[in-house]
């Protein structure tokens, strides 16, 4: 599961805390505050006023953001010795726990933000977030029903309990929570893309509208068009399928996927052999231990007739894997 929202809700906060906290900053540098991706001129915010927390939790989220842990901790924490009671401070502590595993701190920092600011969702937000990500369904919609009670048109926590039906096969719920989502946030590309993948699943045509949904907020997004190329692929339109992984190839030359899925296409449906044979090297060349794509160059090599090249990908995919079935087969049949 994905982090959907993580960092951009440290200056939500911020904003938030600008009239709610105080501070000593001027609005000039609160709106540098806001647009900052630079380390170092968020340091030279805090050699002018050392005692705006947000510019530390500024700084941490920004150094969160790089990797670089134990800098963080020290700035949410220097942020907390100013204000003791920043939610947003609690907020980014979460996110540096769950990072490094500590679930009990990390849920206990989300339950301090949401006793600190308790008309803001976000903390409950998050909080079903994470419920998810350690598969704990019930307590991520109970979480985002927290949510919901404060902002009932929050369409995060729609998407929330959506993926949580989801996990828990009620997929007829799933599409319930997941289109509100959609409706109130017609931006919500995850909406769309997780209604595409459950309609996709049922074989239903409706897939293919919130594939075209997702892409018209992502138009070169790697998952939607191959999803969408997929789908093509299981309904039997393959000159479509052909033509959605060529553009993931062009787009994303290291998806060896697309071009596997295209060779077999080429392989098993059109028959047309050198194709196939081009797109499964293709593959292999991405990812030389790619058993499937080493074994069916073998099938392709074998409907042509060339037994001994099919034979020798037939050995290079038992030297990957020693049990692999299809290749003992193929070199059987072929008595080889």
């Amino acid at each position: 599961m994905m982090r959907i929202f993580i960092l951009v809700w440290v200056f939500v906060f911020a904003v938030v805390a600008c009239n709610r906290n105080g501070g000593t900053s001027s609005e000039k540098e609160i709106k540098a505050i806001l647009s900052a991706d630079s380390i170092e001129l968020v340091t030279d915010l805090i050699r002018n006023d050392s005692a705006d927390f947000r510019l530390y939790l500024t700084r941490a989220r920004l150094n969160l953001e790089r990797g670089k842990i134990d800098p963080a901790f020290r700035d949410v924490n220097t942020a907390l010795d100013l204000n003791p009671e920043a939610p947003e401070a609690f907020m980014l502590l979460s996110d540096l726990y769950f990072i490094l595993g500590n679930l009990d701190n990390a849920f206990s920092a989300l339950r301090k933000a949401a006793e600190l600011d308790p008309a803001n969702e976000i903390p409950y937000l998050k909080q079903a977030e994470a419920y998810l990500v350690i598969r704990n369904y019930s307590m991520a919609q109970k979480s985002a029903d927290r949510a919901l009670s404060i902002n009932v048109n929050n369409a995060d926590a729609y998407f929330l309990k959506g993926v949580a039906f989801i996990e828990q096969g009620d997929t007829a719920s799933a599409i319930t929570h997941l289109q509100i989502s959609a409706n109130l946030d017609t931006t919500k590309y995850e909406a769309y893309m997780q209604l595409a993948s459950v309609y996709q699943q049922r074989g239903d045509t409706l897939a293919f509208d919130y594939y075209f949904s997702a892409l018209k907020i992502h138009p070169d997004d790697e998952k939607a068009l191959f999803g969408l190329a997929r789908f093509y692929q299981d309904l039997g339109r393959y000159d479509e399928a052909i033509g959605y992984y060529g553009k993931v190839n062009q787009l994303y030359p290291l998806n060896k996927e697309a071009y596997f899925n295209k060779g077999y296409i080429y392989l098993v449906e059109e028959e047309d052999f050198d194709r196939a044979a081009a797109a499964f090297q293709q593959a292999i060349n991405i990812d030389p231990s790619y058993v499937k794509a080493v074994y069916n160059l073998g099938r392709t090599y074998e409907a042509q007739g060339l037994y001994d090249e099919a034979a020798v990908k037939y050995r290079q995919a038992l030297e990957l894997h020693t049990n692999y079935s299809l290749a003992i087969e193929g070199l059987n049949r072929m008595g080889k």
